[in-house]
């Protein structure tokens, strides 16, 4: 499943269109009787939710010269799948603990190695 987004530059105030796949994380669920919607949930796991957060952050960044993504940015792309603010704070507070991001500025988070340049 892909989720088309429209992000806007903290720096420049340009939009961007932003294609993310989702469907590794979604997993589908019985729809209860008394509900006619489907109800998609979130993988489980820590490391799916890690996972998850750290792509949508990769993919964000990818867009800004910067690499500089707002931390609002990250939690409307997770709530889409079911993830809650809480767990995605708690995801960004365990990698700045761990040094693989940083908060340049109140509500916006950096990686401290860019994606890019980490993988070599």
């Amino acid at each position: 499943m892909r989720q088309r987004v429209q992000v806007k530059c903290p720096i420049c105030g340009k939009q961007f269109d932003l294609d993310l796949d989702i469907s590794t994380y979604v997993t589908a669920e019985a729809v209860p009787a008394q509900s006619r919607k489907p109800i998609s949930l979130i993988l489980r796991g820590n490391e799916a939710k890690v996972d998850f957060v750290l792509r949508a952050m990769r993919a964000l960044a990818s867009k800004e010269p910067s690499g500089m993504v707002e931390v609002e940015e990250i939690v409307d792309l997770a709530e889409k799948v079911g993830l809650e603010r809480e767990e995605v704070d708690e995801v960004l507070a365990a990698e700045k603990r761990a040094g693989h991001i940083y908060e340049p500025k109140p509500g916006v988070v950096c990686f401290t190695i860019p994606p890019e340049r980490s993988k070599g």
